[in-house]
């Protein structure tokens, strides 16, 4: 009987061993979890709110990329701290509503990054087509001067002018501008701004002359190496922190195995203890 006692202790004490040395590692692979959620979540903001100024230019079709990125991020981070009370807690039902949330994560980020990059041309396709439908309204007020806001904007900080270029403003392609303002350029495709910089600044003998001092690349180019850049970074990433996700799910399948038997075993100890317990004096002392 103490021989069966050490043994079990010493079987205990391995267990404790174990499960500390994978409790620590749980705990950090959590923790990148948790800043990975972190900087999913903080770069859909960032990038949600860059795309909501550049919206109405190009028609909303970047925000809903945003929206899942902002959803995934967020989730991430709630589902780290639920992983981090289970392996505190040791609990392995914690544990399995971790891991379930961590695979339905993982299974949606797979989604969304195959779709990013199976839909990207679709998605390059669908701004040129919104420029071409906003640039109309440029220059028109009411509730449509969202249109020239949206250009202005992108035009001045992303240094350039018109859809394909500064001539756009002197063809139909903005028809607005072209009926009410022929010969002049909007001051947010100055290279130097300044009020009334635009103005008069083509010549309308030689129309296809290039005036000086104004932005000579297309919004459209520049906004699809700008979409492009994040795009690739954000799949990239979004790739690279999988991997860590599943890493994080198989050490804490393990874990989660472990505290499973550690808990089977307390369970069946309490068992054994409350048997010996509801015996009588008498019938311990016969059996020994």
């Amino acid at each position: 009987a103490v021989v069966s006692t050490q043994s079990t202790g010493g079987k205990v004490a391995d267990m404790d061993i174990q499960e500390g040395a994978m409790s620590n590692i749980a705990y950090l692979m959590i923790l990148l979890v948790w800043l990975i959620g972190g900087a999913l979540l903080g770069l859909g903001v960032y990038l949600y709110l860059e795309t909501v100024e550049i919206g109405t230019c190009v028609n909303n079709e970047l925000s809903p990329l945003m929206v899942v990125l902002i959803a995934i991020g967020g989730v991430l981070l709630i589902t780290a701290v639920m992983g981090l009370v289970g392996v505190c807690k040791k609990r392995s039902f914690i544990l399995s509503g971790f891991l379930a949330a961590m695979i339905i994560v993982l299974l949606a980020q797979f989604a969304a990054v195959v779709i990013l990059f199976i839909f990207e041309a679709g998605v390059h396709y669908y701004m040129d087509d919104g420029m071409q439908h906003s640039l109309l309204f440029y220059g028109k007020e009411g509730e449509n001067a969202k249109f020239t806001n949206s250009w202005d904007y992108v035009q001045e900080n992303h240094q350039c002018c018109g859809q394909y270029g500064w001539a756009d403003y002197t063809t139909p392609n903005a028809s607005n501008w072209f009926s009410t303002k022929f010969g002049s350029l909007p001051d947010s495709c100055c290279e130097v701004y300044k009020k009334g910089c635009g103005e008069d600044i083509v010549d309308k003998l030689n129309i296809t002359k290039p005036p000086t001092g104004i932005y000579m690349t297309g919004c459209y180019k520049v906004l699809e190496d700008y979409t492009t850049h994040w795009l690739t970074i954000t799949g990239s990433a979004a790739l690279v922190f999988m991997f860590v996700q599943v890493l994080a799910i198989f050490l804490n399948i393990s874990l989660h195995s472990r505290y499973r038997e550690h808990e089977d075993y307390q369970l069946q100890s309490r068992k054994v203890k409350q048997v010996k317990d509801s015996q009588p004096d008498n019938v311990l002392k016969t059996g020994i």
